[in-house]
């Protein structure tokens, strides 16, 4: 059962389980009553592990420090570390009881203040005592009859004496447990108990009985005049639940239609999209006057390149009638002028 203090349960508990597992030969140290919990718990669910202990409780239950996975753990280590030393329980031996079940009462043991009244001796017997018994001063031959003796205590004060004393002498003859009429007196005190409380609880139940079947019955008469109340509400409802899901179903097709239609407008407005920009490019290539200019740099530029042609061939040309009238020597200078001509 839980204790006042939790941890310290645990950590008596702790200390037990290292203890026997130091008698299993086991080398485990003690966790000290501060440490983790949850830690602790664990390396000792690896511990029974390392024994071939099955352990199916879950650290949770170690860490309570009470319980049924903690009295399992205790049980078998004790066991284990019985084995371990050798320890071997013998046979019971029973002493044979020779005492009677039932001790013998003996009547005359208990004292009454009858038996005491009875036993008393009479007054004269009594004065006859205490004169036999005063010494005798007088001569053998002389006889002295002397007054008798009369008691001072008061015989109301004695019998209350008596009666005061008397429970004391009783003899008291202590219970056995062992006797079989002992506990038949207390099966029988059981069942008048067992009976009284019967009868209480059955009236009682059959009172929540009765209460129990008119609130059922009430309850269903109320279910069944709500019932006819709202007949008619409940038949709109119907309708109006059965044209909600027509509704709910058209609008599931619309959905889907609109779904398809979103999807081919974004498929439009991309090719839109892409004639508008080639539009833009060809329409602001139109516009332009960049690319007039670079066909007129373009064309006077060849035509420089084609004056300087012009000017290289002929320097060319030059040479070379120059170099073919060297060849052919003053014949050729002759012709030089038709040739210039």
């Amino acid at each position: 059962m839980p204790a006042p203090n939790p941890n310290e349960q645990f950590f008596y508990f702790t200390s037990l389980f290292a203890w026997l597992l130091k008698l299993n030969k086991q080398e485990f140290e003690p966790p000290g009553q501060f440490d983790d919990p949850n830690a602790t718990a664990a390396n000792m669910v690896t511990e029974l592990k390392k024994m071939n202990i099955p352990f199916e409780y879950g650290p949770n239950k170690l860490k309570q420090g009470y319980g049924e996975g903690v009295i399992f753990v205790l049980q078998t280590l004790a066991d284990k570390a019985l084995e371990t030393i050798g320890f071997k329980f013998e046979n019971p031996v029973h002493k044979v009881d020779d005492y009677p079940e039932e001790a013998e009462v003996d009547a005359d043991a208990e004292v009454t203040t009858e038996a005491i009244e009875e036993s008393l001796p009479v007054d004269e017997d009594e004065d006859e005592m205490y004169i036999e018994n005063l010494p005798t001063t007088a001569k053998p031959d002389e006889t002295k009859i002397s007054p008798p003796i009369k008691p001072k205590i008061d015989p109301a004060e004695w019998k209350l004496e008596v009666e005061r004393v008397s429970p004391m002498l009783r003899v008291q003859i202590a219970n056995d447990n062992k006797d079989w009429r002992i506990h038949v007196d207390q099966m029988q005190l059981h069942q008048k108990a067992i009976g009284s409380s019967l009868t209480d609880t059955q009236s009682q139940l059959a009172k929540l009985h009765t209460e129990i079947e008119k609130t059922l019955e009430k309850i269903s008469s109320r279910e069944k005049y709500i019932n006819t109340q709202f007949e008619s509400q409940i038949e709109e409802y119907r309708v109006l639940q059965d044209q909600l899901s027509e509704l709910k179903q058209k609008y599931g097709v619309a959905s889907s239609n609109v779904t398809e239609l979103t999807n081919q407008l974004s498929r439009i407005s991309e090719d839109l999209d892409n004639v508008k920009t080639r539009m833009d490019d060809i329409g602001s290539g139109m516009t332009d006057s960049k690319p007039l200019v670079a066909i007129r740099q373009g064309v006077a530029k060849l035509k420089a390149e084609i004056k300087q042609m012009d000017l290289r061939i002929g320097v060319i040309q030059h040479t070379l009638l120059h170099a073919k009238l060297k060849q052919k020597g003053p014949a050729g200078m002759m012709d030089r002028p038709n040739l210039v001509q």
